[in-house]
């Protein structure tokens, strides 16, 4: 399942061959020590689960409040920058790259609209929208699944959920994929600047909405937070506004997208799994559960080290920069014995870090395993069959320093008589 790179033990997590499959580079750590300094990159990584679970807990030493826009990439922001301050805002993270107490006071006003019984009041919305996208897939022609499947799915709803008009969905996907790779470690200035660019048509579209919510709000996330006051009684500003929707409309898709071509990816290797699931269609949890462990759809996130602080046989030097590696937790041998092997009968197959850990772990979590869950029962009710396109290019990553997917996936598939 895992390519040859994987056998080339790649030195450092800025080697490309290491962000094509950085499995390889895994190994390397945890046959030395699950805490080390990356040299190329000048990042301690952190990829043992025991000690990712530490370093998540404990926010006051690992602090997320670094910015990835500016504090990871070595790249001049300045341009960037100045576009924002002069046609948009520069709005600072208030969930994912903030500690508390300010990260608790946002986080409590996000959770709520994703807790477990308004999810589950989703799920025949839910089933509906996928077996309406199913029905639109043609049987024993390729398909290209990620345009057909994996992209509408979370973008169509994300956007009902968000309170953004269905038409406008694939603008959602635009500024997702331009905000996503400002994250990457690796942009160059050129393109930072061009994604600032549609980030600020996002901000704009947004800002335009929430004045249009306030004036008639509806029953959508969108609607709340257009009226929603923080716990000392004070409305959202601005750059609160946007920074919020944004962590919710690339939460929302992004890497559900990924995992989703990346599951159907998986399951044309393993006719077997494809039966199973369909003889018990309950094992789709334990599905998704394994899969987002074995191929995460968030590798890795970055942390701030306040102090120095000894963790896996190393010291950690106050000042660090720091990368939480949740996928080589989620493949760490001695939590998960045969790490690299797929297996639904893992009696600990919950304990993954695909979602993250600790006061950061993913809010949309139980709405991401609910979309997957139910896309993956569907699909192998509907399907006997699900094989890669022998006419097509070998599915392959989009190269990325922390996110983890596919470029495209084109698709035989065969229904079931």
């Amino acid at each position: 399942m895992m390519s040859r790179s994987t056998d080339q033990h790649p030195a450092s997590m800025s080697d490309p061959a290491t962000q094509a499959s950085p499995f390889g580079y895994y190994q390397q750590v945890h046959s030395s020590q699950p805490v080390k300094l990356d040299t190329a990159t000048g990042l301690w990584v952190i990829a043992g689960h025991a000690e990712l679970a530490e370093a998540a807990r404990n926010w006051e030493v690992f602090s997320s409040e670094i910015d990835m826009r500016r504090g990871v990439s070595r790249v001049d922001s300045s341009a960037a920058d100045e576009l924002l301050r002069r046609d948009g805002w520069i709005a600072p993270d208030v969930l994912s790259q903030v500690d508390p107490p300010r990260h608790t006071r946002f986080r409590r006003l996000v959770a709520g609209l994703f807790t477990g019984p308004a999810v589950n009041r989703l799920q025949s919305y839910l089933d509906a929208h996928i077996v309406e996208l199913l029905n639109r897939l043609p049987a024993d022609l390729p398909v290209d699944f990620m345009t057909h499947f994996a992209i509408p799915l979370p973008i169509d709803v994300i956007a009902d959920q968000l309170g953004v008009p269905r038409e406008d969905a694939p603008l959602l996907k635009r500024w997702t994929d331009a905000i996503i790779e400002t994250l990457n470690a690796m942009i160059t200035a050129d393109r930072k600047l061009a994604c600032t660019r549609e980030i600020v048509d996002f901000q704009r579209y947004f800002v335009q909405l929430r004045e249009r919510k306030m004036r008639e709000p509806r029953n959508d996330i969108l609607s709340t937070l257009a009226v929603a006051n923080t716990d000392e009684g004070v409305a959202l500003t601005t750059e609160e506004f946007i920074a919020i929707c944004a962590q919710l409309m690339v939460a929302g898709n992004e890497t559900t997208r990924n995992h989703l071509a990346k599951g159907a990816w998986l399951l044309t290797q393993r006719a077997d799994l494809l039966q199973a699931l369909h003889d018990e269609p309950t094992l789709a949890a334990r599905f998704v559960d394994e899969t987002l462990r074995l191929e995460s759809p968030v590798q890795g996130l970055f942390r701030r080290c306040t102090r120095d602080y000894p963790l896996g046989g190393a010291v950690i030097p106050a000042g660090a920069r720091v990368v939480l590696l949740y996928g080589a937790a989620n493949r760490d041998p001695r939590e998960f014995p045969d790490p690299a092997e797929l297996r639904l009968d893992r009696p600990n197959v919950t304990r993954h870090m695909a979602f993250g850990h600790g006061i950061h772990g993913c809010v949309g979590r139980v709405l991401a395993t609910a979309e997957l869950t139910a896309a993956f029962r569907h699909l192998t009710q509907r399907f006997e069959k699900i094989e890669l396109d022998p006419s097509a290019c070998e599915p392959a990553h989009k190269p990325h320093f922390s996110l983890r997917g596919l470029d495209s996936l084109s698709l035989i598939l065969t229904r079931r008589m």
